[in-house]
């Protein structure tokens, strides 16, 4: 191998590790949410695993809505 296919390996090695690690984020995160019902828990998870990287941000976007509607930790507005 050369060396640009090592460094095409090595990116795409650190890619994979890195969506993997954002999925085991994103379902213990999910299943540690407590206004979250059992078939919406279940519903994100099966999310993360047919669509990892796309389910991981719509989870980002989405999180501090259910957590502003829940009548937990309020946003506020810093703008």
């Amino acid at each position: 191998m050369e060396a640009w296919e090592w460094v095409l390996a090595s990116l795409a090695g650190l890619s994979a590790v890195f969506v993997m690690g954002a999925n085991i984020w994103a379902i213990f995160d999910v299943l540690r949410q407590d206004g979250l019902d059992q078939i919406a828990r279940i519903l994100w998870v099966l999310l993360f695993f047919v669509a990892p990287l796309f389910g991981v941000v719509v989870w980002l976007f989405a999180k501090p809505r259910l957590t502003n509607v829940s009548g937990g930790i309020r946003l506020r507005r810093t703008l």
